[in-house]
């Protein structure tokens, strides 16, 4: 929308009010600082789910936040949507009220725990006050009142832009281009024309008529049909094509040129043709001097949805699988370039903006290559867990937390050095991940905290032992084939035996081979761990105390780097491995029990079959010399 549209196009029959409404539909000249009412009704929703803490709910400075923002709101609202509301309105504000003057130690309850009737009740308001604001007569009645703003020459401010907003923000909740239904709206109060007819000059229409169209253009409900977004990405290395659940990852160098018909079939062949045919998008190279646009392409079959704000939504559920096989096996993050979006199988919108390649080395088809082997093993499983839908909301929002405090880490940003704030960083946002897996489970996160540090010692010592493997393992010296033999045998991906059976059984090789003669005792000790409960059980003794200090520290510091007390960086650094573990541990068996279906908190608590028998004394060789002979008899059986 151009301001000529709006200012020197009218007729002399055209009153100033028309002229008003018409640029009050103009979002370029500021937005208003009240927030609409589906904005913090969203939020207060989001804080009832989600905020956890003392420093949530119990803090009376954030209630009086949001009672602040919930009244101005309020009190921006036309007479006709207020009065359309009045039933919904009333609910929520007694619920909230009610909540605001709860006890303290109701109000100091985490997330997934909050069962009582204020806190239900207040959910159950605010969901109801959103449902209402989404209805065709709520947008109706917000149009009335952007109407009858324009139509007061009496007022003397920007009295139009919150419910200006807020019928932005209705019409974006309903699914529909708000910024094209907006430039709609101006065409038919401007012009009466229809909206998909160039705007050069007016059709004689009567101005009842006009509004009255523009009023019922503005409560059509956005249109469901088949929507399939697909997604190009540069990722280097070619991606094996595998498909599950609604979505399909592909070769872009191989998919593309057999789009074309006549050439070799493959599962969604003609859709990709509808998209590539006019050799815009997803173009790839043809001459070895060229660079491709693309090297993946993945297929989101969003099902029968609305087309606004599809492309989002397929990024969210393809993130939601990158983020989960990098977070596991590390490797780079594809850089999404152009999408494409087909609705009802006919071409609907796409993008054919093109970036250069990101990567922490340059040419890095190692890191891609992790990546697209982490997608074939991981990738499956989640987008069949996806199937029915995005992921639950506190799981969600602890992979992208975790997400967050990886990055600076990560492959991505190899040739970067971490700085201390990116270290620093790691503590709260790891607390975060573990909170959101609390809440996830309906766990208080002071449960959560208990049941992640039980597994600490077990965990540091299976560490420890592969790090004395790894000393054994250094390059140099003599015994080269030796060395050679063991590292193949350390690093296969199809190992003959569980690898704590291969170091009890070639301890004596590994040791050979150590060349560190400061942590010669040190290792000897932790081979002899694995075979001997006694120094296995002295171990994780030292490790339990190990991981009290540990919490309280963790404890500590998060306290500090939050509220701005003195820490020293050496302690932060100190703590940043046990925090990273508490993290991704938590959110490891939180997936999992998302894509097995099985209860959050009876993965949380539950233990492996090894800490079990090692607990009850069992030494670990033992233990899987017999699951391994077990094994090997099933196998031959079965054959």
């Amino acid at each position: 929308m151009t301001d000529y549209n709006v200012s020197g196009h009218w007729s002399d029959d055209d009153p100033d009010w028309l002229k008003s409404l018409a640029s009050s539909l103009d979002r370029r000249h500021g937005v208003s600082t009240v927030v609409p009412l589906t904005v913090i009704a969203e939020e207060v929703l989001e804080w009832l789910e989600l905020a956890s803490g003392v420093d949530a709910w119990k803090k009376s400075a954030n209630r009086r936040s949001l009672r602040y923002d919930l009244d101005e709101s309020l009190g921006a609202l036309g007479a006709s949507l207020h009065t359309h509301l009045s039933p919904s309105l009333t609910h929520f504000q007694a619920a909230f009220t009610q909540l605001e003057c709860s006890p303290g130690t109701l109000l100091a309850q985490p997330p997934g725990t909050r069962t009582h009737v204020v806190w239900t009740d207040t959910a159950r308001a605010a969901r109801e006050l959103l449902q209402a604001l989404d209805t065709d007569a709520a947008v109706r009645a917000s149009w009335d009142d952007l109407v009858a703003t324009a139509q007061d020459r009496t007022l003397q401010g920007r009295e139009y832009r919150p419910i200006a907003e807020l019928l932005f923000d209705q019409l974006r909740r309903r699914g529909l281009d708000a910024e094209r239904t907006f430039r709609d709206l101006v065409s038919l109060t401007a012009y009466g024309r229809d909206p998909h007819v160039l705007p050069r000059g007016q059709k004689a229409l009567a101005l009842t008529e006009r509004i009255a169209r523009a009023r019922a253009h503005a409560s059509v409900p956005a249109e469901t049909e088949p929507v399939v977004v697909w997604l190009g990405y540069l990722g280097r290395e070619a991606f094996p094509h595998l498909s599950a659940g609604r979505m399909s990852f592909m070769n872009a160098h191989w998919a593309v040129p057999n789009a074309e018909p006549g050439r070799q079939d493959f599962e969604h062949k003609e859709e990709l043709w509808e998209l590539v045919k006019g050799e815009g998008l997803f173009r790839v190279a043809e001459l070895v001097d060229e660079e491709s646009d693309v090297d993946v392409l993945v297929r989101v079959d969003l099902g029968a949805t609305t087309a606004a704000g599809a492309v989002n939504r397929a990024v969210r559920l393809v993130d939601t699988i990158l983020s989960v096989a990098i977070h596991n096996s590390g490797g780079t993050r594809p850089h999404l370039v152009q999408h494409g979006l087909l609705r009802s199988g006919q071409v609907g919108s796409s993008s054919f903006l093109s970036s250069g390649r990101e990567t922490g080395f340059p040419d890095d088809h190692y890191g891609a290559d992790i990546t697209a082997r982490a997608i074939e093993k991981h990738g499956p499983r989640i987008a069949m867990a996806l199937a029915d839908g995005e992921l639950p909301r506190f799981l969600a929002a602890a992979l992208e937390v975790q997400t967050t405090a990886d990055r600076p880490f990560s492959r991505d940003m190899a040739l970067r050095k971490p700085s201390e704030a990116d270290i620093n960083s790691v503590i709260p946002l790891a607390d975060r991940v573990v909170q959101h897996i609390a809440a996830h489970a309906a766990l208080a996160p002071g449960v959560l905290f208990d049941l992640l540090g039980e597994r600490w010692p077990h965990a540091r010592w299976l560490g420890d032992v592969q790090r004395a493997v790894e000393m054994c393992l250094l390059g140099g010296g003599p015994r080269e084939e030796l060395r050679s033999e063991l590292m193949r045998e350390w690093l296969s991906k199809n190992p003959s035996r569980p690898w704590l059976l291969f170091v009890a059984d070639r301890c004596g090789d590994l040791f050979s081979l150590c060349r560190i003669e400061s942590e010669r005792a040190w290792i000897m000790r932790m081979f002899a761990s694995v075979s001997n409960h006694a120094e296995y059980h002295s171990l994780i003794e030292y490790y339990t105390a190990e991981g009290a200090v540990l919490e309280a520290r963790r404890h500590r510091v998060r306290n500090a780097l939050v509220h701005g007390n003195p820490v020293s960086f050496a302690v932060i650094e100190s703590v940043r491995e046990y925090a990273r573990f508490l993290s991704r541990c938590a959110l490891g068996l939180a997936l999992e029990s998302y894509i097995e279906g099985t209860p959050p908190a009876t993965a949380l608590a539950k233990r492996s079959e090894e800490f079990t028998a090692l607990k009850a004394g069992q030494d670990a060789a033992s233990f899987w010399r017999a699951r391994h002979a077990a094994k090997a008899a099933t196998n031959a059986d079965a054959s």
